[in-house]
């Protein structure tokens, strides 16, 4: 049987079925939908075939019986294909800076269908000119128009830091849908597909006649390919990767189909939802095979407009977010002046539904319970990737500066090298603190929190223990615990120099020290850590960074008390390393 051929990018539904290019039939899915209701509402993550589902519509109604040869729905007369006139929109405009613009732009759409139909608009307004070209189109054919909109969310989600736009543009979405739902009768049946629901609330209160299947199990599989699809498209090419993947060391010598398959579902399967079948980003899978190699192509290949604007408003956030459990309403229900992390990056695709629970909700001074669900990141490639993405795109750092941190950081604690924590902390700092920079010992800990977290480093802050909270616990090397307190000074100005930096950085040092002595901070680990490693790490302003190691009370056979008499630091950086500074486009945290 001819292997059937990858094809990356956007091919049309006749370009798959005409060229025999690797296709996951969705058939089953569009005819329980079309079936289920007039007009349908879907919302997935980005590159995950959405656009592809369209132009199968497309194709379906147009009444090309030919493509779907072989398919669920062009067996045993499943379906009559009979023939309806389409409209296809798009809403992904790249330049919309105001409503006005979008309201324009919506009524160029409407003009160039009707030129392209042979219809005449005889008015201005766009839910008049939708009114004509609807009514034309039942007038010329003698059957109702069928309505696909692609990325109807664009227009709001793309301007999300804007909230006057982005809100405006919702208002001029919902007038839009509004004008579809007034013009039902002469629609046959409607799909609108996108990423977001924020800009679907405004659906919801005035043309709330979409059946939103985005959750509803039995359409969990509509997008994207399953582990079934994986044996029946794949499995002609299983050898070829194996052999690929042994060569470059990515799999072990003694793997077979199995061993293979695992390691595929390990890296890009795990999307779910509320269905029994989890799905396999398309994307991935589709580089994958073709590149044979296991590699980071989803969330290499960008992140969405809205979810990158809302990580740097945000970013702790988002980086390490609170995985409370959701009720099915709070997930579809998400308003655009208050948007939280999980949905948003639920419906983003960084997470995905892990299981479900049962809370408790109030209402009326009464108390409910009602299904929730938790939640976790879908995939290994996901995991690995999204922390250090939100937090490079968040404050508009060069990768090369994360990547020396996050590689070099945990070596530098483990070896006790104050002077390697200096470089690498100026080098950090400076990088994301340039533009925006909040001159407090809160901002930094934060920054050097999400870092961490950002490079996959296990950390807490404001520890209690003893008589005190330690401001960041950092665990390395399974039992190593590593205490760091953290001491800031504001630049006074140039013409202090870099002596009176250096005893700033001196004197934090040793109030550093002095706090960790004074409040026991190491006394929470003395139990549970094989190894303590406190350290005092002074900043000051934006340019200077000093760091101490403690010898005193390092290792767990010697915790029981306080430092011995005469031992000494690791004291550096005072006078303190001044570097150059980086500009980022980073607005605090």
């Amino acid at each position: 049987m001819e292997r059937k051929e990858l094809r990356l990018g956007d091919p049309t539904f006749r370009e798959i079925r005409e060229r025999n290019i690797v296709y996951a039939d969705k058939t089953e899915y569009i005819h329980k939908m079309i079936n289920l209701s007039k007009c349908c509402f879907l919302s997935r993550p980005r590159r995950f075939g959405k656009t592809l589902l369209i132009k199968t519509i497309d194709e379906l109604f147009r009444g090309n019986r030919e493509l779907f040869d072989g398919l669920w729905i062009g067996t045993k007369n499943r379906y009559a294909f009979d023939r309806h006139p389409v409209l296809r929109f798009n809403l992904s405009f790249a330049e919309i800076k105001t409503a006005q613009d979008l309201v324009d732009r919506i009524k160029r759409e409407l003009v160039k269908a009707a030129n392209r139909e042979g219809v005449t608009l005889s008015v201005n307004s766009y839910d008049e000119m939708l009114y004509d070209l609807l009514y034309g189109l039942y007038r010329k054919h003698g059957v109702d128009t069928v309505v696909l909109i692609d990325e109807y969310d664009a227009p709001v989600a793309r301007h999300i830091s804007d909230k006057k736009l982005a809100s405006d543009n919702r208002e001029v979405l919902h007038d839009f849908f509004g004008a579809i739902k007034t013009n039902g009768e002469y629609i046959h049946f409607a799909l609108v597909t996108g990423i977001t629901r924020f800009a679907m609330t405004a659906m919801d209160s005035g043309p709330n006649n979409f059946k939103d299947i985005s959750l509803m199990p039995e359409f969990s599989g509509i997008c994207g390919f399953t582990v079934e699809d994986l044996d029946s498209l794949f499995e002609d090419r299983f050898d070829d990767t194996l052999t690929n993947l042994k060569e470059n060391g990515q799999i072990g010598q003694d793997a077979d189909h199995d061993a293979l398959k695992l390691k595929i579902l390990e890296w890009y399967d795990g999307y779910n939802w509320l269905g029994t079948k989890r799905v396999l980003n398309p994307f991935s899978i589709l580089n994958f095979f073709s590149d044979k190699v296991f590699d980071e192509y989803w969330p290499s290949s960008g992140i969405p407009t809205h979810l990158s604007a809302l990580v740097r408003e945000k970013p702790l956030e988002f980086i390490q977010p609170k995985l409370d459990s959701y009720t099915t309403k709070q997930l579809r229900k998400v308003e655009l002046h208050s948007l939280t992390p999980i949905p948003i990056m639920f419906h983003s695709g960084y997470l995905t539904i892990d299981g479900k629970t049962r809370k408790e909700v109030k209402k009326d001074g009464r108390t409910f319970t009602v299904d929730a669900f938790t939640f976790r990141t879908p995939n290994l490639e996901v995991d690995l990737n999204y922390r250090a993405s939100f937090f490079t795109d968040a404050f508009g750092l060069d990768e090369g500066y994360f990547n020396d941190f996050s590689e070099n950081f945990p070596k530098a604690l483990l070896n006790r090298d104050s002077e390697e924590v200096v470089r690498l902390t100026h080098g950090l700092l400076a990088a994301v603190t340039y533009w925006h920079h909040l001159p407090s010992e809160r901002y930094n800990h934060s920054v050097l929190h999400a870092s961490f977290l950002a490079a996959g480093i296990e950390v807490l802050s404001e520890v209690s223990g003893g008589h005190g909270r330690s401001d960041i616990v950092v665990f390395l090397d399974g039992r190593v615990r590593v205490v760091i307190e953290l001491k800031y000074r504001q630049a006074r100005g140039k013409a202090d120099g870099a002596d009176n930096a250096g005893n700033d950085l001196s004197s934090a040092l040793d109030d550093a020290e002095k706090s960790m002595r004074e409040g026991d901070y190491l006394a929470a680990h003395r139990m549970t850590a094989t190894e303590m490693i406190p350290v005092a790490l002074a900043i000051r302003d934006r340019d200077e960074v000093a760091a101490r190691f403690l010898d005193w009370a390092a290792r767990r056979s010697a915790a029981s008390g306080w430092p011995p008499e005469g031992s000494s630091d690791g004291a550096f950086g005072a006078p303190a390393v001044r570097g150059r500074r980086v500009k980022a486009k980073a607005p605090p945290l």
